[in-house]
């Protein structure tokens, strides 16, 4: 009896060994498995339900499909004035060193992350097919040297808003080719500009160009371009040096044109907020996202646009530029992570982008079909974006130089000080920066 239980109690305690065997298996596969899940985190600025935020998402999840065994995880954290809470957050993120896989940022500060060794360079990752697909705008902006660090699949343009009532009723004709539309080569000079903006004050009784005078990043992105139409520049190519190109004789011819549109009484020293809207301004300095409120929230508003005044024949110069997308050196999937940025900024976003908020698709081959910006007045931002100069610096210290600017702009709008003394103030905090880095 004895040895028929010894016989059956054997077989068992091998049966019991062998299932926790396979369990031990199962469990040692399964880790495997879970160490082989490639996890990529990408921080966006934009909330999840406006589009932009609504098209990250969508790519992310097709990425995920088209990749086994890897989750791509999208945060929205939202920017406030100026992009500060998501940029505090990516500083804060920088300084303890962990950044995420994916990030997007201002494209004017990828000199300023590449110089800290924060961002990976795309163009080692990406074969040239693809990068050739975008627009040499974007990829000159995402660029610091020979190398393409930030790509986007839409860019914009700026444009200069008129109303078209009240340039009849001052008697100004605008120029117009034979179709009717003003067209980039037909852009006022400064003497132009002012010329047409006295009438205007004239016939209104009041200041009649609008532009926000408040220091912050929007003088760089609006108003810089109208310096750098004189041929002027803020640093040179090191983007360091101020001496001999922010107190150039150029940069001076150009801000003593802005500096006479408010001692004439031509833009209020303090920002009136929608007197373009309401008519009480005939020229405005406003975003491309102002077409489709103007044309939603105020549809009897008579408008079009204008291009951007210039200083020198063949140096027009307009706004460009967005957030951009870019992997940083964080990653510890580096040729994926370049793909995962290729992919949320390709042609399909393009094309949603356009259809969704009606911004200039960033790859070339899409523009010949874009239908919204085939016609005036659109077109003349897209013109404004192929055909003319962006020369913002490209600096390690383009915070600074951005505030240095704004404080230049601010004090002409408020009569502080002498423009030699605004910009030799300009001066001394850029080269005080400038230093650090010498």
């Amino acid at each position: 009896m004895k040895n028929i239980i010894s016989f059956l109690v054997i077989p068992l305690i091998f049966l019991v060994l062998a299932a926790c065997s396979n369990s031990s298996n199962n469990a040692s596969e399964n880790s495997d498995a879970e160490e082989d899940v490639k996890e990529l985190e990408v921080w966006v600025h934009v909330p999840a339900d406006e589009p932009e935020g609504e098209n990250y998402d969508v790519r992310a999840k097709e990425f995920e499909e088209a990749h086994e065994n890897v989750d791509v995880t999208v945060e929205h954290i939202v920017k406030t004035g100026g992009g500060s809470g998501y940029n505090d957050r990516v500083n804060a993120a920088i300084t303890t060193r962990e950044l995420p896989d994916i990030i997007a940022l201002e494209s004017v500060y990828a000199a300023s992350y590449t110089d800290s060794d924060i961002l990976l360079p795309l163009n080692e990752y990406l074969d040239q097919a693809t990068l050739d697909s975008y627009l040499d705008t974007i990829i000159s902006a995402g660029s610091v040297g020979d190398n393409i660090y930030a790509l986007q699949s839409f860019d914009l343009s700026s444009p200069v808003y008129y109303n078209v009532d009240l340039f009849e009723e001052a008697g100004i004709k605008v120029p117009a080719d034979e179709n009717g539309n003003w067209t980039l080569d037909l852009a006022w000079s400064y003497e132009e500009f002012l010329e047409n903006a006295r009438k205007l004050k004239d016939h209104m009784g009041q200041e009649p160009v609008h532009m926000f005078t408040e220091n912050n990043g929007w003088h760089m992105y609006a108003h810089s371009p109208i310096i750098f139409s004189n041929d002027a520049r803020m640093v040179g190519e090191n983007g360091l040096d101020t001496e001999g190109y922010l107190d150039s004789n150029n940069t001076m011819e150009a801000l003593q044109f802005i500096d006479s549109l408010f001692r004439d009484g031509i833009v209020a020293s303090t920002t009136r907020e929608d007197a373009f809207a309401l008519e009480e301004a005939a020229i405005s300095f406003e975003g491309p996202w102002m077409v489709d409120v103007f044309q939603n929230e105020y549809p009897d508003l008579n408008w079009s646009i204008m291009p951007y005044p210039y200083g020198k024949d063949g140096h027009q110069s307009a706004p460009h530029g967005s957030w951009y997308i870019a992997a940083t050196q964080n990653t510890e999937y580096p040729e994926l992570s370049a793909e995962l940025v290729a992919h949320l900024t390709n042609k399909d976003s393009a094309i949603k982008m356009e259809e969704a908020t009606g911004l200039i698709p960033g790859h070339k081959e899409l523009l010949d079909s874009s239908e919204t910006y085939s016609d005036y007045p659109r077109k003349l931002m897209l013109d404004q974006l192929v055909n003319t100069n962006h020369l913002k610096p490209k600096s390690p210290i383009f915070p600074v130089l951005e505030d240095a600017l704004g404080d230049i702009m601010e004090g002409i709008a408020l009569d502080n000080g002498s423009l030699e003394s605004l910009i030799n103030d300009a001066k001394e905090k850029v080269d005080r920066e400038a230093d650090r880095f010498k």
